[in-house]
């Protein structure tokens, strides 16, 4: 799977029907778009030069996921991230990439392994650049774990997760946006990687849980420094979306 910059969900550009909805998704679910932003559908059917139809079906299907809020006579708000939510959505992640681990360890092959040392030596070399680029990072990241998944033939596991993991995505991106958050996971990573080549089934389960768990405390932080982006803070809504803006780099730069 080849690396998109993914900063097509922003741009001006007329779409085939059934791309409406991929591309609103990838750019809620990437923080292009800021939770709590309002839209309109004539907003969006300007913006991609796309009929109503199309629009409000993609709507329909993000509201759905959890992705949207439709606001009658108001236009449609981009979620506001559900921490019991993402709470949940991890816990999925957890059982069912355990049991998958498992599976990994009984029949993975030296080249498996070699696949994850190069996932691992990229997402440092990405880490050890001046300019950080989070999305790829995290992009890197599931190609670490889809490994596993790819050798233990459990790839429609993974693609079930990611379907319904919209808001555990966003706050995976707020949580590892520093170079020092980045180093860890690849510690953990690293750890990972020892245990099973050294065949510690017990070892492996013990890092594995503490890597998707380490994320609690970050979370909280998360959640005090930007409570307006999430279900328990402030109701203001947010007037619209700055569709040639990357909300994301937005926080970036104001330092936040």
């Amino acid at each position: 799977m080849q690396y998109n910059d993914q900063l097509m969900p922003l741009k001006e550009q007329a779409l085939n029907e059934g791309e409406v909805y991929p591309v609103l998704r990838r750019a809620i679910v990437g923080l292009y778009l800021q939770p709590g932003a309002v839209l309109s559908i004539k907003d969006i059917c300007e913006h991609f030069e796309m009929g109503r139809s199309p629009v409000r079906d993609a709507l329909m299907r993000l509201d759905q996921e959890g992705l949207v809020t439709l606001l009658p006579q108001r236009g449609t708000m981009i979620s506001r991230i559900d921490y019991s939510r993402v709470e949940q959505e991890r816990f999925l992640r957890l059982a069912v990439e355990e049991e998958v681990m498992k599976l990994f360890m009984a029949c993975h092959t030296p080249s498996d392994i070699t696949l994850l040392h190069e996932a691992l030596r990229q997402q440092q070399e990405l880490c050890d650049q001046k300019e950080l680029d989070t999305r790829r990072f995290l992009w890197l990241d599931d190609e670490f774990h889809q490994v596993f998944y790819t050798v233990a033939d459990k790839l429609f596991c993974l693609q079930a997760i990611q379907n319904v993991g919209g808001h555990y995505r966003r706050m995976r991106l707020l949580t590892c946006g520093d170079r020092t958050s980045m180093q860890e996971i690849l510690r953990q990573h690293s750890a990972l990687l020892t245990a099973l080549q050294a065949r510690d089934t017990e070892l492996m389960c013990n890092i594995f849980h503490y890597h998707l768990r380490r994320l609690d405390r970050e979370e909280r932080l998360v959640v005090k420094k930007y409570p307006y982006l999430f279900n328990s803070g402030t109701n203001h809504e947010s007037p619209s979306p700055l569709w040639k803006a990357d909300y994301l780099q937005t926080l970036k730069t104001k330092g936040e």
